[in-house]
């Protein structure tokens, strides 16, 4: 839990939400949780990143956290299920996020016919469907979700935002490339990543913690989502909308499935389609930019969404 990233964060929220209902008591099993701090992790590079992952974490620590819970809701099952050798004899959901290829899927289908454990399937978005079909055959479309700040309003900034490690498929080196090409003196240019960018007009922020981080969201009004693949949903975008930023984003269909006809694409991978895009988007009404994108993320409003997490958790 201290890496802190997109499934990270609905772990969280999700335990917030229902802690804050008399009936529910949550509790998070995870390296360097406050509740169960089963182990430590190690770096695996898997699906265009590298993933913090504790393949065998602690016995003890594991067994009184699945002693405590009558419900385990796992997010991302893989590991856990080959590795954390779970009971059967308890109630499960599965939540999950990443968007596998078809191969991955074609195993992971076989390797949990072999390991045989029952529970309910849910997905974010249709990417991750088929990651879903693997462990059962009925999954149930959840969407990630979010605490709106409805009380939130537009206001210029002048600020760009590129939030991503130094990976490909987060595509630091378009934003590197489109600054050093396109710098234009009226605007800041923000990065929040893993290492210093050698480059006097991007400001670095390294690694912050997510208070900071919402601090610097806050301080921008464009975020540029650059990624080129491996994207199954996209919380940062919603995080980005959510702080009073206009998203630009690449036509990945992980951000149209995201962002709908709200959003303002440019062309994967393309830094002469990066560059009209913000051009044009310059150009036009940012507010009434933003008031559209802020209005169709309203459907991943928490509390239109948690009520069919719990009709689930109540029927098992």
């Amino acid at each position: 839990m201290s890496s802190f990233g997109g499934v990270q964060n609905q772990i969280i929220t999700i335990k917030s939400y229902l802690n804050n209902i008399d009936k529910f008591n949550c509790k998070i099993a995870a390296p360097s949780s406050i509740d169960y701090d089963i182990g430590k992790t190690i770096n695996i590079p898997f699906n265009g990143s590298v993933s913090p992952v504790c393949l065998f974490p602690s016995k003890e620590d594991l067994s009184e956290a699945l002693e405590w819970a009558d419900i385990v809701h796992i997010h991302e099952p893989f590991v856990p299920l080959t590795f954390w050798k779970l009971p059967r004899n308890k109630k499960y959901i599965f939540t999950h996020h990443a968007s596998l290829n078809n191969l991955v899927c074609y195993l992971l289908n076989i390797l949990y016919r072999y390991i045989k454990r029952n529970g309910i399937s849910t997905y974010v978005s249709e990417l991750s469907k088929k990651n879903a079909l693997t462990l059962n055959e009925s999954p149930y479309l959840i969407p990630n979700m979010f605490s709106l700040n409805m009380n939130l309003t537009f206001k210029i900034k002048n600020q760009f935002l590129f939030i991503g490690r130094d990976e490909k498929r987060k595509n630091l080196r378009l934003y590197k490339n489109y600054v050093n090409k396109y710098y234009d003196p009226k605007y800041k240019y923000i990065a929040v990543t893993n290492k210093v960018i050698n480059n006097p007009h991007i400001k670095t922020y390294l690694s912050p913690n997510e208070k900071n981080k919402n601090n610097i969201l806050k301080e921008s009004d464009i975020f540029l989502a650059l990624n080129t693949h491996g994207e199954s949903f996209g919380i940062t975008l919603i995080e980005a909308i959510n702080t009073g930023n206009i998203v630009i984003s690449s036509d990945i269909e992980a951000f149209k499935f995201l962002l709908g006809d709200s959003g303002i694409y440019f062309e994967n991978n393309s830094e002469s389609s990066l560059s009209n895009t913000i051009e044009k988007t310059k150009n036009n009404d940012l507010s009434k930019i933003w008031n559209n994108q802020f209005n169709y993320i309203k459907k991943y409003e928490i509390n239109k969404n948690m009520d069919k997490l719990i009709s689930l958790y109540m029927s098992i």
